[in-house]
Order: structure tokens, then C-alpha cells, then sequence
């Protein structure tokens, strides 16, 4: 490839056929044989092109999912395609049928792979915890597996296998030998980019520290030259005029270096420090970078794709060719066997002849086909499934079995449609988990109001309910303005609120669709202990899923999971993973009322996470049972770029961003939470102390001071700082199995793999007290001796927590090191290591664990081979050591943890337990100065539905109502547990995540908390309804320094007004006594639209309902004065989200309306308007609309049902499922059309308004019927108009 002739052949854009989406290009490959190119994107699919014409577009051969995860290398091998992506590697076909494949977990990613050049059908992958295996692509088996450095990101393979790793390691591997390191040298401080091997030549680039700050790292604008057989130091080096991060060699020795601009240029290996080669300089955008780089073997063709998907394809020649043959293959037609002549033999094991030349025997008699129409009769088609509705209500009579037909179906027909696929799985009839649940009754409220299966709502109940009639008002008047006359309109019973109707069913005759705590218990009782394990998971710790009528999700009954006042929360929201993590928040009621005060303040933050977590519990107290969700604080923990830089938000997919198991991630969260909550209530303590230098309120609930000293045994420097801990973490029991690790983890790690080795038992208390107090040894730079040494680091608590002990639990399954074989078991007071090896006795724990999993169908091997086994103490003593004079051995030892359960005296065998050899080695408690007691208040738990199924969290909180109950948490299923299923962990399917354990004295902490709680109690100030202001109005700089200095300062949307009218203040008196009374309407914007799935029969399902977001609240005044029907709020909602539908036919919102700065109306941010509406329903107003259920759930907060008054309900038949719509109502009632054109929430909500009055003059004209008579005419009216209201 001499000259400079290169030009650009074309481009291409990666862009599936109908869509626009566009993913960035990851990897490209050519195949050596045809005219195929390869491209690979980080969604995980591979596409097949051919080269059309000059400056045309390539042709789309073939397109294939591979993976959910980016397609990171691409090789085209004589047997297939090789897709290696973070996830599995995979061989193709060109066509994109699977070989075979291998996949891998998501702690331990495929990071590099290559084919052995000296054996075509060998590869070796490497993965992120470094381990290595070698396959074989024609048979698809694992040849072997073998330990290399960790985190490889290039390599060659052939007669030696080259490695590059992230530290910077160039390392040389004799595979003859084991794959031994027979050469190794360091290029580069930072990580190696690429590098390529020729002949003898290797050339590397990669990065390095920066000479200003050493803490970054850069890429080096060098390309390193070394030999590989005596790899000491560089031969030489190429300059380059910027950083390399792509090379290639091709055939005929020209080395290609390829830059993040897209240039490229090349080298001949015999001169590769003269520049004059060829070069191609492809043109990207300004944001787009290279991201891979090909030449093809025919060497005719260069390849570069960048970021943005596209594709740069440049030539040297005005006819290119791919591959060296230039073509494709024909395909060969195997050759036809001749037929054998009839009559002749044919031997059964000639396999030259094919068994379709064998021709059928004459027949001799009738055939089956000619049977006499006599002999036939119908079976008809198989029993099918039974509604348990049927079977509940079954009775016999003579033999005979009588049920009520719940008109479900059909009369003689049976479904074969969605239902059917849901009640038939594989072939028979599935076990209905959720019938379990609901005891056979329909999720959807639409469904039981057709069925009459009504269920029990708890205090809680929802609006919709037909029952609204006895929780809308108390006993007693409730008094109403009229508007145009200012006369009073009084109800005089609860009864008359649902147009004097009552239900026309029983509940009291039905049993409860939740099973009792007692049953639960018996349920569990059954199933507790080791005997358990290899079990089915129980139905109420299995993933909880909303399902979806035409009426959305505000259809679906949560009251079928919860009988308690407890509040679940729902689990259909993006990053609702921490759901589990909220609610344990929520039962610490020191936390919840620090929260509370803080959302009270005048916080100008827009996106405060300790806000949101105090609306939250706001909502969760008043729920009373109601389902919740929390939207609006996800909504905000993704806005923050420090969860993004964190990776603690699930992908586009639902997962983990990161590939790590929600296990950490709840960890992850809680840290981070907490660590969030103490700097931004940093100004509720400092205004509560007069102590400037006083703990934060948040550090005296969680977590403990602590100490780290790093000394250097050389010169003996010292140095040391004290820090908070929020949460400690328990390192593996398991130990490190490497010994280089070993040496430099410290005498923790030591005593832990020694403890391993001799069998010894390893106490659950043991871990917390290595953790609270664990000595370190690593290689770090030393000021004293101004070089790098071997230093040892000590880190140990200072102070008992006051409050709240968080452990954070390790994921034994990617543990590495956990020997084959083995499962840690615990006694209810420690916990211990035991080999399946060792000899034990048939009534050991181990024995009864094996025989109690095999008895339920599950096995003893891989899956449990690095599994928790354990039983967490219900108490322990925490001993913290301030004696600084003592003895050496004093001072290694200064925490001690000792459980205090009575009931672990003794191990589960007949013999007292064995102290390990660490725990004989304790300092006494009398030595200690200081000795605390905590007890276990809270577990978050991981469960696995499968075994290599997805994951999810459940959390068990104490019951506050009973001290000791406890209450289970599965998003919104909400039931009480028996205490030994929270605290035995000897499932399969469980393993735990986080425990809370409290101090059972916390006076101390009382007394911070409760001068915070009287200095800023929670009460929200109706200040933000009579003097209205945002914190958009104010300069850029008051919201990012918060200064609260904004008496003087300019409203830049002083000339925009909207419609409302602030509240007087005797209005404002009139809402701070409860007697305050409003109509609302809310408009929303579509952010994604709903997910609907087709099955091939025509029928759909949705899989998710739209997601909206607030966009415009309006709310008028509804008591009787000169401002009655005035709105006193009007305020538009900035969105930063992307929109997908404004919706303006509906919601009257146009484009630019949501923006700051284009927007011709004062805008609010969705904190203040949340908080405004929040005051509202804290003041005991009562609200007036029509679908509130919708509004509400849109704007992420729960209205007790008493202070509801929702026309829609009001106005709702018995005997019609469909709602009538606000517009007909307002017609009939008074002959006047609204929303003629796009939608306006005051006028809406005003004629919500009228419309209640209309219902509350119905209901006194005829106290008995109320709306029935009125309600018959509206029904039969809209049928003749087909529910249109006619034009004027």
C-alpha cells in the first residue's frame, strides 16, 4: 500500500430500518473469505454488509441481537463469527444462527479475547476478575482455564500469548509451559489502549500519569516498540502528533496507528520511524470519536467507525475487494444418492443411501383412514382450567357439584388467548402463585365492581371504591358555597354523598383475600430451617408485578397485598429498586424526623434528596394502607450526577447500569443517601446547637466515628484522621486465596484464610468485629521516607454508635476464592465454616441441610457451593476499648462483639460450640470501657425467584405496633413474618443484603433529635400560598449558592402572570382551622409512550401503561365569598425531561411552554408545586375533581379518602362500568359546552365545581334515590347521542 491514493469510498449509517435509532459502532471485522464486513454496536447487535458503488450506501446483508450488553471484539474465523461482548461469547453463522456459546456473570465481564493464529480453532477469553479460558470452536468445549492479571484489555495469541492490562503490565506467556509468565515489564503508569504483535515487533500504546497533576492519567502520544524475546525495556519509540488508541498490522507489514479524530496513518515495520507512508483522515463531527479501526485482508480497504454509528469506509482502488478471493462463495450442492432398484436389498447400516428410497409396503388390508364412520365418536377437547372462583364456591349436592357462574367467559366456550397462556404453562396447568394472594379474586377494580368480588379495603380505601359513601364525610355537615346566591348547601349524612346508595354486596360474608399473620406463621413454620433449603420460593417473596387493564393502572386492587395500615410501594417505576432501602428509612423515626423538618424549610434546592424522602414519609404516614410509590424522588435521584457517576440507576432495560447484583447496589444507595441527608440537613443542626462544632443529626442516628492510622515501619511516621462511617462492610468469610494478596491484606485476612485451612468456625459476631476494628497492610508512597513502602493501616471505631448499625453484607457468589464444596453455617448465635469434605455426623447441621434440600428437590453443588447459611443474632453487645495505656495485646483487640441471645448458648448440635481460635484470644469485657447493646430492627434481603433468575430486594422492618412482630415488605405486598424467617437465612433463593441493628438506649439520640423537632417542626407555612414565589424567578447564582438574601432581588418574570389569585389571609386561617375547601385539575405531558405486547392469535397486552408528568396545576376556590370559583393556583411545571408528547388537544400545552426563558408564563419547579398541594391535604381540605384517582397518582402523593370528592365516582353507575366524562356532565347539567377547543385546567376545574353542585342539589331534592333517577337519564341520554356533546 504504497502512495498517498487513499480516498473515502462511502459512509454508512448504523440505523436499523424503521427507527431512528442510531447506536454508536464498537467494533468491525472482514472476513477473510467473502465479501462480508461485520459491524458490532453497543446495543448488542451485529450487522452484515456488502460494498455497493462509490459514495452508495453498503448493503444490509443480515442484522441479529447477540446481547443485551455492547459488542466489544468481532473475529471472522474459517468456523463463524466471534462475538465476544461484556456478557457472553458467542460463534455465528454469517447469517447470525447460533454455534454455541459461553457466558459469564455480571461481577466477572469478558474484557478481551483472541484467536490463536497457529491453531485457527482455539480462542482464549479473558475476564475482569482474571480469570482465563480457552475454547475450542469446533467443538464448542472448554479446553482449559487457567488464573492471568486481572482486567486484561488486549492481547495476542500464538506461539506466546502477550498480554496488556489496565495497570500498564506488558507480560509475555509461554503456553507450553502452563501458561507461566515468562517475561513481564511495565510501559506504561496508566492502562494499556491496544497493541499488536509482528514477528518479533510489539507495539503498545496506552496511558499515563499527567506530569501536573499525578492523580490523572492521559493518553500517551508515543507508540512503544519492544521485543519479544527479551521484553527489559523499549527499543525505540514512534512519535506521534497526537494519541494513538487503535492499532493494526496488516498482511504486508505496514503497522496502522489510528487517532480518536479519525486520521490514521501508516507505517512499514522495516522503517517504521519514517512518517512517509499512506494516511486517511475520515471526517467525524465534533463530538464523535474513533471507536474502531479494521483494514481488510485483500489490504484494499480501511475501516473506521466512530461514536455517532457511522461507518467511514476508505479504498485505494477504484474496484475494492474485501477478501483475497474477492467473492463470495458458491454454496456446494451435495450429490443426490442414487435410488437403490426396487426390489433390491438394502442394508441398514449404508449410509450412502438415503432412508427415503426405502418406499412404503403394499397394504393387505383397509386402512386406518377407511374406518367405519360407526366406530368414531367425539371426545371434544380436554378439561380445562377452573376459575378458583368456581372452585371456592363449589357445594355438592347428590353427587353433583353446584357453583354461581361468575360470567367470566363465555357461555360453552373456553378461552385459548392471553389467559390461557397465563393459566397454562408448559403444557399443564401452572401453580397460580398469585391465587395465593388475591384467593382467586380479579386484580382489577372494573372486573370485581362486574363480578361482585369486592374486596376488604383496609382503613386505607381507595376512592373508587363503592363504598365511598361511608368514608367521604364524617357524620355530621359539611357546608358548601353556592356561588351565585352565597346560600348554604348542607348534607345531612354520610349516605347522601354516594346518592344515597350502599353496596350491593356483603364483604362481612366473604373471607379475608389476605391470609392471616397466623397462617403466614404456619406457613412458614413448616418450611423453617435448613430443611428448606432447595425449596420453591414462597408466592409473597416472589417479584411482584402490576398487571394492566384498558383502565390503567389506577384499575389494578393493591388492597389484595395488604391487610395491614402499613403502606407498600409500588415497584413498576424505573429505579424502584430501592424501594426496600425507603422503607427501612421510613421505620427509623429518628431519621423520618429529621426528614420531616427538613422538607418543611424553605430548601431553594430543586433537587434535594432528604425533600423528597420527607414527602415521601409524609405520604406513607397518611396513607393508611393506601399503595404508594415514589416518583418524584427517583425522578430526582437520577437527576443527580452523582448517582450517574456512582452507577446506582438501572439502563434503559431495567438492570443494573454497571453489571453488579442489586445486593450492592442497596448498599451503594444507603451510603449515599445517607451521606446526601447529612450535608444537606447540615443547617437543621447547626441552628438547633449552640455548639458550632456539634454533631450532624444524621451522624448521630447512623454510623460511628472512626479512626484511621497509617504508620510506616520504617521511620516509624504516623498518620491519622478521623472520618464518619455510615455503614460497614463484612468481608468474605471465605478469606483471599491468593497468597500475594494475602500478604498485603493484612494479619485480618491472615487469621480468616488460616481459619479456613484448619476448618474452624468463623462467627457472624467475629466478621462485625473485624470489621469495626481491621488492620491493613499496602504498598503506598510514604512522606518520612519520600518513596514507596509497605505501610500499615488501622482502622478501627472510636465510639459505640448512638443510634443505628448498618452492615452491609458481601455477595459470596462472586467471591472467587470460596473453596468447592463448601457453605458457611451458623449456629443462631455465630456462624462457621464447614467442608462437605470433613466428616460429619448423620444429626450435623450440614447433614440435616443436604438431606433437607435433596428431600425438596434441590441439589448440593454449584449453586450453593458459596452460599450464606445463617441465622443473625437478635442482639449483641458492642464493646469499645478507650484504655490507650494497655498492653500490646489490649491494643490489637479494641472491639469486641458478643452475642447475647439466650437461645445460642449452645451450637445446634448436642455439644457446646467450639471457640475458634480468635475467640479465645479476646480481651475480657471487664477491660473495656464502654459496652452497648443493639438489636436487629431491620434486614433488606436478596431474592432469586430461580436460581439463575433476576433479582430482587424485599425488606423485613419490626412491627412498631408490636415489638415482637415483623412486617415484610415486596414493594406493594405488605403481610407480617414470623421472626425466625427474618433472621434465619437458610434458603437457596434468599441470601442477605443489609441488616439495621439499633441501640437499645437512645437517649442521647433522642434528645439531638427532639431539639431539631422543636426548633423546626414539621408544619409547611402558608406562606407559599399568600406570597407565592419560585425559586426560577431568582438570579442563577441564588440557586446554586443558596443564599437567602431575596428581599431585594429582581424577579426576571415579573411581567409574566398566570391566573391565580394568592390567598387572603383569613382564607389562610380559614385552611390552618381545616374548614377550607377547593377544586383542582391537573394537566400532564407524556414523557414515554405505553408498551403494548401482540401475540400471533391478535390479541394485545399491555406491558406498560404511558408515563405522564405534571405540567399545569390549577386549583380554585370552592367556599362561599366574593373569591368563590377563583383560582389561587395556576402554576406551570418546568419538565426536564425530554417530552415525547406534549398532548395539546388535551392538556393545552404548547412547545416552550415547560422552558425557562421561552415560557410566557411564570414556571415552578415540580418541588414547590408538590409542596403546595402537600400543605393542602396536611390542612384537612377538602378537594373537589373529577378523576382525582389519576391526578393524584400523577402527582405522586396519597389524599385520605374523606377529603375526597370525585365527581367521577359520584356520577358512576352500579350497573355501567364506563365513567362518564366531565364535559357530558357539565353539558346536561347546564347546557353549556367546554373544552371546545384544547384543554384549560381552570376551566376545568371550575366546571368540576358546577358539576358538584349539581350532585349536592340532586342529593336534596331526593335524599332516598340521590343520583339514581338522574343517572339512568344521563346513561340513556349518552347512548342516543353517542356520548358526544352536540355542537351549539
Amino acid at each position: 500500500m504504497s502512495g498517498t491514493s487513499w480516498f473515502e469510498y462511502t459512509q454508512n449509517l448504523n440505523a436499523l430500518e424503521g427507527s431512528d435509532a442510531v447506536w454508536p459502532l464498537l467494533s468491525v471485522a472482514v472476513d477473510s473469505q467473502t465479501e462480508l464486513l461485520y459491524t458490532g454496536d453497543a446495543s448488542g447487535r451485529v450487522t452484515t454488509y456488502m460494498l455497493g458503488g462509490i459514495e452508495e450506501p453498503l448493503e444490509r446483508q443480515t442484522s441479529f441481537l447477540c446481547s443485551h450488553t455492547p459488542i466489544r471484539r468481532l473475529h471472522a474465523t474459517n468456523a463463524g463469527l466471534l462475538v465476544q461482548s461484556d456478557d457472553s461469547i458467542q460463534l455465528r453463522t454469517a447469517g447470525g444462527r447460533k454455534v454455541f456459546g459461553r457466558a459469564t456473570t455480571p461481577n466477572d465481564l469478558f474484557t478481551a479475547s483472541a484467536v490463536n493464529y497457529t491453531n485457527l480453532s482455539e480462542i482464549l477469553v479473558c475476564t475482569s476478575a482474571g480469570a482465563g479460558t480457552v475454547l475450542n470452536l469446533d467443538r464448542g468445549t472448554v479446553q482449559k482455564r487457567m488464573s492471568l492479571e486481572l482486567s486484561t484489555v488486549a492481547m495476542d495469541y500464538g506461539d506466546t500469548l502477550t498480554l496488556g492490562t489496565l495497570s500498564g503490565t506488558l507480560c509475555v506467556r509461554d503456553p507450553r509451559s502452563a501458561f507461566k509468565i515468562t517475561q513481564a515489564v511495565t510501559a506504561f503508569s496508566g492502562p494499556v489502549t491496544d497493541m499488536v504483535v509482528k514477528d518479533a515487533l510489539l507495539f503498545a500504546c496506552g496511558m499515563s500519569a499527567d506530569a501536573q497533576d499525578h492523580y490523572q492519567v492521559k493518553p500517551e502520544a508515543t507508540v512503544k516498540v519492544y521485543d519479544v524475546r527479551k521484553l527489559t525495556g523499549p527499543l525505540d519509540g514512534i512519535e506521534c502528533e497526537e494519541a494513538p488508541n487503535k492499532l493494526w498490522v496488516a498482511d504486508d507489514s505496514i503497522l496502522w496507528m489510528c487517532y480518536e479524530s479519525g486520521y490514521a496513518e501508516s507505517r512499514h515495520l522495516g522503517s517504521y520511524q519514517d512518517p512517509a507512508g499512506d494516511f486517511i483522515e475520515p471526517a467525524l463531527s465534533e463530538y464523535a470519536y474513533s471507536s474502531a479501526f479494521c483494514i481488510s485482508p485483500s489490504n484494499h480497504i480501511a475501516l473506521v467507525a466512530d461514536t455517532e454509528g457511522l461507518l467511514h469506509v476508505w479504498t485505494n482502488t477504484e474496484y475494492p475487494a474485501l477478501s483475497i478471493e474477492g467473492g463470495l462463495p458458491d454454496v456446494a450442492v451435495p450429490p443426490q444418492p442414487e435410488k437403490p432398484p426396487i426390489g433390491s436389498r438394502i442394508r441398514v447400516d449404508d449410509e450412502s443411501i438415503s432412508l427415503s428410497c426405502v418406499s412404503m409396503p403394499t397394504p393387505t388390508g383397509p386402512l386406518l383412514s377407511r374406518m367405519d364412520i360407526d366406530r368414531l365418536y367425539d371426545v371434544g377437547r380436554p378439561v380445562g382450567y377452573v376459575d378458583p372462583a368456581i372452585a371456592g364456591n363449589l357445594k355438592q349436592m347428590g353427587g353433583v357439584g353446584y357453583a354461581p357462574n361468575p360470567r367470566t367467559h363465555k357461555r360453552n366456550q373456553q378461552p385459548f388467548g392471553i389467559e390461557w397462556r397465563r393459566k397454562w404453562k408448559d403444557g399443564g396447568p401452572a401453580t397460580a402463585d398469585d391465587d395465593e394472594l388475591t384467593q382467586g379474586r380479579s386484580k382489577f377494580l372494573s372486573l370485581q365492581r362486574r363480578w361482585g368480588q369486592h374486596s376488604q379495603y383496609p382503613s386505607g380505601m381507595s376512592s373508587s371504591s363503592p363504598q365511598i359513601a361511608a368514608a367521604l364525610l364524617p357524620s355530621g355537615n359539611a357546608a358548601v358555597g353556592s356561588g351565585a346566591g352565597g346560600a348554604n348547601m348542607a348534607v345531612a349524612n354520610s349516605g347522601v354523598l354516594n346518592g344515597g346508595r350502599t353496596a350491593s354486596y356483603d364483604t362481612g360474608s366473604r373471607g379475608s383475600p389476605i391470609p392471616t399473620s397466623s397462617s403466614i406463621t404456619n406457613m412458614a413454620s413448616a418450611v423453617t430451617g435448613p430443611s428448606s433449603v432447595g425449596g420453591k420460593v414462597p408466592s409473597h417473596m416472589q417479584q411482584m408485578r402490576i398487571e394492566y387493564s384498558r383502565f390503567g393502572v389506577e384499575d389494578f386492587d393493591f388492597s389484595l397485598y395488604n391487610s395491614t395500615h402499613w403502606s407498600g410501594l409500588e415497584g413498576n417505576i424505573s429505579n424502584s429498586y430501592a424501594n426496600s432501602l425507603l422503607q427501612v428509612m421510613f421505620f427509623n423515626e429518628e431519621f423520618r424526623t429529621i426528614a420531616l423538618s427538613h422538607c418543611s424549610t424553605d430548601c431553594p434546592e430543586t433537587c434535594c434528596l432528604t425533600c423528597q424522602l420527607g414527602f415521601l414519609f409524609r405520604m406513607l404516614e397518611t396513607a393508611n394502607g393506601q399503595s404508594c410509590h415514589a416518583t418524584q424522588l427517583l425522578q430526582v435521584l437520577a437527576d443527580r450526577t452523582e448517582a450517574t457517576a456512582l452507577a446506582l440507576l438501572e439502563d434503559a432495560h431495567g438492570n443494573p447500569a454497571d453489571g453488579t447484583s442489586y445486593s450492592i447496589l442497596i448498599q451503594r444507595l444507603l451510603r449515599f443517601v445517607l451521606e446526601q441527608a447529612n450535608n444537606e440537613c447540615a443547617p437543621l443542626s447547626a441552628s438547633s446547637s449552640k455548639d458550632a462544632d456539634s454533631q450532624r443529626a444524621v451522624e448521630a442516628i447512623v454510623g460511628f466515628p472512626q479512626e484511621t492510622r497509617t504508620v510506616c515501619p520504617v521511620c516509624t511516621s504516623t498518620q491519622a484522621r478521623s472520618s464518619h462511617v455510615f455503614s460497614v462492610d463484612l468481608e468474605s468469610p471465605y478469606g483471599t486465596a491468593d497468597l500475594a494478596t494475602l500478604l498485603a491484606g493484612g494479619s485480618a485476612s491472615v487469621r480468616r484464610a488460616e481459619n479456613l485451612r484448619r476448618l474452624k468456625k468463623i462467627g457472624i459476631t467475629e466478621l462485625i468485629e473485624q470489621a469495626l476494628a481491621k488492620s491493613e497492610t499496602t504498598r503506598a508512597w510514604c512522606a518520612g521516607c519520600k518513596k514507596f513502602q509497605l505501610l500499615k493501616t488501622e482502622k478501627s471505631i472510636t465510639q459505640a454508635p448512638t443510634g443505628y448499625l448498618a452492615i452491609n453484607f458481601p455477595s459470596l457468589d462472586s467471591t472467587p476464592s470460596a473453596p468447592a464444596a463448601t457453605t458457611l453455617l451458623t449456629s443462631p448465635m455465630i456462624g462457621g465454616l464447614a467442608s462437605a469434605a470433613s466428616p460429619m455426623s448423620a444429626s450435623s447441621p450440614m447433614t440435616s441441610t443436604m438431606a433437607g434440600a435433596t428431600a425438596s428437590g434441590g441439589s448440593i453443588g454449584k449453586e450453593q457451593n458459596a452460599q450464606w447459611q445463617l441465622t443473625l443474632p437478635k442482639e449483641f453487645g458492642l464493646s469499645v476499648s478507650q484504655d490507650k495505656s494497655s498492653t500490646k495485646e489490649c491494643r490489637e483487640r479494641l472491639v469486641q462483639v458478643h452475642a447475647m441471645d439466650k437461645s445460642t448458648e449452645q451450637d445446634q448440635g448436642d455439644k457446646p460450640a467450639e471457640p475458634s481460635e480468635e475467640a479465645t484470644d479476646t480481651t475480657p469485657a471487664d477491660s473495656c470501657d464502654v459496652s452497648e447493646r443493639f438489636e436487629l430492627v431491620a434486614v433488606i434481603s436478596s431474592i432469586r425467584d430461580a436460581p439463575r433468575g433476576p433479582e430482587h430486594l424485599v425488606a423485613h422492618v419490626r412491627d412498631p405496633d408490636n415489638h415482637g412482630g415483623w412486617l415484610l415488605f415486596n414493594d406493594f405486598l405488605v403481610q407480617h413474618a414470623p421472626e425466625d424467617r427474618v433472621t434465619g437465612f437458610y434458603d437457596w433463593w434468599r441470601t442477605p443484603s443489609v441488616a439495621i441493628y439499633a441501640n437499645t438506649n437512645r437517649q442521647p439520640l433522642a434528645k439531638t433529635v427532639g431539639l431539631v423537632d422543636q426548633q423546626h417542626p414539621y408544619k409547611i407555612s402558608t406562606k407559599i400560598l399568600t406570597h407565592p414565589s419560585s425559586i426560577l424567578d431568582r438570579p442563577v447564582s441564588y440557586r446554586r449558592n443558596g443564599n437567602a438574601r431575596s428581599n431585594n432581588i429582581h424577579s426576571r418574570a415579573s411581567g409574566k402572570r398566570n391566573a391565580a389569585v394568592p390567598l387572603t389571609k383569613s382564607e389562610a386561617e380559614l385552611l390552618n382551622m381545616g374548614e377550607f375547601m377547593c377544586a383542582l385539575d391537573a394537566e400532564f405531558v407524556v414523557l414515554e409512550a405505553a408498551k403494548t405486547e401482540v401475540f400471533s392469535d391478535g390479541t394485545q397486552e399491555m406491558i406498560r401503561p404511558p408515563i405522564h408528568t405534571l405540567a399545569r396545576l390549577s386549583v380554585v376556590r370552592a367556599n362561599d365569598g366574593p373569591m368563590y370559583n377563583v383560582p389561587f393556583i395556576d402554576d406551570y411545571v418546568q419538565v426536564t425531561r425530554p417530552i415525547a408528547d406534549l398532548a395539546t388537544q388535551y392538556s393545552g400545552i404548547h412547545a416552550g411552554d415547560l422552558t425557562p426563558g421561552t415560557s410566557p408564563y411564570k414556571l415552578s419547579t415540580a418541588k414547590e408545586v408538590y409542596k403546595k398541594l402537600r400543605l393542602l391535604v396536611d390542612s384537612g381540605c377538602v378537594i373537589i375533581g373529577h378523576g382525582l384517582k389519576h391526578d393524584f397518582r400523577v402527582c405522586d402523593i396519597v389524599v385520605p379518602p374523606e377529603q375526597q370528592r370525585d365527581t367521577m365516582v359520584l356520577f358512576q353507575s352500579q350497573s355501567h362500568i364506563r365513567p362518564i366524562a366531565l364535559r357530558f356532565l357539565y353539558w346536561y347539567f347546564h347546557h353549556k359546552s367546554i373544552q371546545s377547543g384544547e384543554h384549560s385546567s381552570v376551566e376545568d376545574a371550575q366546571a368540576t365545581l358546577k358539576v358538584y353542585e349539581s350532585y349536592i342539589q340532586c342529593t336534596k331534592e331526593d335524599p332516598e334515590d340521590g343520583v339514581e333517577g338522574v343517572l339512568d337519564d344521563i346513561y340513556a341520554l349518552g347512548a342516543t347521542v353517542g356520548w358526544k356533546v352536540p355542537e351549539p
